[in-house]
């Protein structure tokens, strides 16, 4: 159903065209307890490295956790957790995921041949690769499948939120206000497709972007908790390490949001 720019009329309900696809998700993902997406309305705010540092603080907290990466055209999961080995397909012809500091991961980067190549891909195509990431990969039982999906409400993260049954959604953003205004269109996405808001989070936080501002609109979105900017984000970031494995005061922040995605 296509949206009209500048309605002045309420949001219609997005329909869903892939009621079959979602049908073979929802079997491949019955042993996944909960299945949490993490979206921001614009690129550059640290959406992936929050991501793998959620997966990470799960993890440290023994659960079980597999984090895919839907950013299919500009993967980085796979260097931000230090595996670069290429992913293979079992006896079932289904992929396996690789696993490094206790996360089970899914990312193209571990699909290509180099990852200075550029990902050229029409949008079947990505529908195809996002698609067989969530039903056509043995993920197994899980207690928290995190999807890092792409910036923007554009092709790729419509297609997960509509394939994927979603328990919510988590919106990361900086302080700055152009970056709010981003965030509030993710809200707005996730609701026309009836995906629940879990809250946002503040990121980058400090001198450089501001901070507090994400408090603003917390009547609206419940807020999660803020990450300050640290220069050990990210050197641990390109070592492939999450740093909440070796910072504690930030893994309190994220024991912190997790409290608040489970409570």
């Amino acid at each position: 159903m296509p949206i009209e720019l500048n309605s002045k009329s309420e949001p219609q309900k997005l329909q869903n065209p892939f009621a079959q696809v979602k049908a073979l998700v929802r079997e491949n993902l019955k042993a996944v307890k909960k299945i949490i997406a993490v979206h921001s309305g614009k690129g550059g705010v640290g959406k992936t490295t929050f991501c793998v540092n959620l997966a990470a603080s799960f993890a440290k907290q023994n659960f079980s956790v597999g984090l895919i990466d839907a950013d299919v055209d500009c993967p980085s999961v796979n260097k931000m957790l230090g595996k670069n080995e290429r992913v293979l397909t079992n006896e079932k012809q289904m992929l396996q995921p690789l696993e490094a500091h206790g996360i089970k991961f899914l990312s193209v980067g571990n699909m290509v041949d180099s990852e200075n190549s550029a990902q050229i891909m029409r949008g079947p195509i990505m529908f195809k690769l996002i698609s067989e990431m969530l039903y056509k990969t043995n993920w197994g039982s899980l207690d928290y499948l995190i999807i890092d999906l792409p910036p923007g409400t554009g092709d790729n993260p419509l297609t997960v939120m509509q394939i994927a049954s979603l328990d919510g959604l988590i919106i990361v953003t900086q302080p700055m206000e152009v970056a709010l205004v981003d965030a509030k269109k993710s809200a707005d996405m996730a609701k026309r497709l009836e995906v629940p808001v879990i809250g946002i989070v503040e990121n980058m936080s400090g001198e450089i972007f501001g901070e507090g501002t994400v408090k603003k609109i917390g009547s609206e979105i419940k807020f999660l908790g803020s990450i300050p900017l640290q220069k050990n984000i990210r050197e641990f970031s390109d070592k492939g390490v999450p740093v909440v494995l070796e910072d504690e005061k930030l893994f309190s922040i994220f024991e912190g949001i997790i409290k608040g995605i489970a409570p």
